[in-house]
């Protein structure tokens, strides 16, 4: 997992080729909306910008390293993207979620959980962006106060668990953070960017009495959810962001926890930008689009539009140039271990 000591530090953004996830409840919003290029006839509910998990891979599109997937750009180039960090997994997965229908009722696991019940599993505390909506949407958030565990586990089994859930309305800008053991779905109508852990371990409740793309009634992980299932507390569900106005615009912390921290960036100037040192980030244009420079000598060019993803390595220094007003989700992991 390392270049060659004669080779200049990787100072250019990869820019991410995604991975399309046919879903049941996916449709063709994500080409719609952010001008993805989908394959014909498919409902398309997921597009996984940065993947590098056991249940697939993003590639990289452009640059020297074209053609590859991140497995294989992590092993050719890892350690310049995780410079110190003994890391073979590159440590985010970013995705886009179209829900055109409900989405199944699920909870993910944290990582006590995960290593005392399920060590196949990975920890998945996750964070949503609202991009799109249509009229009415909303997401489920958690349980009412006062709701059991009891009560909980005999509306799973008679199909009325939504019943007992909140129900958040939504539109585009909002944040909304789940930590893992959140019972949680999307709602028709919502189309989300979501950063979270590198884990695709999620164990479904309820799913509307649907089934699969194959035709068979899809998998449900009652007694795996009920473990990692945490009802204690009810902090909001939409996050309010910390906002500091820049000379090149405005800068909003809207997360910032233990394995990862996320930045929106609206810009209306051009801005001098890098990643945290000995870190990677992932640029994710959600509005309008920008040009960019990258290079220690900004010998490096090109522009990003709405829904685009590049994954920036720490040597990199941007110039980014907004065309009109652009904003972008920048995603930071954290080195196991930081201090958050």
């Amino acid at each position: 997992m390392s270049s060659s000591p004669s080779q200049p530090p990787l100072s250019f953004p990869l820019r991410c080729r995604p991975l399309l996830k046919p879903k049941i409840w996916g449709g063709r919003g994500l080409a719609t909306v952010l001008g993805k290029e989908l394959p014909a006839g498919e409902a398309i509910g997921e597009s996984w910008e940065v993947a590098d998990v056991p249940e697939g891979t993003s590639g990289i599109a452009d640059g020297p390293l074209a053609g590859l997937s991140l497995r294989e750009a992590m092993v050719r180039v890892g350690d310049e993207l995780l410079p110190g960090w003994g890391a073979a997994q590159f440590p985010l997965l970013v995705k886009f979620i179209d829900a055109q229908e409900d989405i199944s009722i699920q909870v993910h696991p944290d990582a006590e959980v995960c290593r005392r019940l399920f060590p196949a599993e990975r920890s998945k505390n996750e964070t949503w962006l609202i991009v799109h909506v249509e009229p009415g949407a909303a997401v489920l958030h958690g349980v009412h106060p006062g709701v059991t565990i009891d009560e909980l586990c005999g509306r799973i089994a008679d199909g009325t668990v939504t019943q007992v859930m909140r129900r958040i309305d939504v539109r585009p800008g909002d944040v909304i953070h789940l930590p893992a053991g959140t019972l949680h779905a999307m709602l028709r109508g919502v189309m989300l960017l979501e950063v979270q852990e590198p884990s695709d371990s999620t164990f479904r409740v309820y799913d509307h009495d649907r089934v699969g793309l194959d035709g068979k009634p899809r998998e449900l992980h009652i007694d795996q959810a009920l473990e990692s299932l945490r009802l204690n507390g009810h902090a909001p569900a939409l996050i309010e962001p910390r906002r500091e106005p820049c000379a090149w615009g405005e800068r909003e912390l809207l997360i910032d926890l233990a394995p990862y921290r996320v930045e929106r960036l609206t810009l209306r100037r051009p801005m001098s930008w890098r990643p945290d040192p000995g870190c990677p980030a992932v640029l994710v244009v959600v509005s309008g689009e920008l040009e960019f420079e990258a290079g220690p000598a900004q010998g490096w060019a090109g522009a990003l539009r709405m829904g685009e993803t590049t994954i920036v390595p720490p040597a990199a220094r941007m110039i980014l140039t907004p065309c009109g007003e652009c904003r972008v989700v920048v995603a930071h992991p954290r080195r196991p271990g930081a201090a958050s």
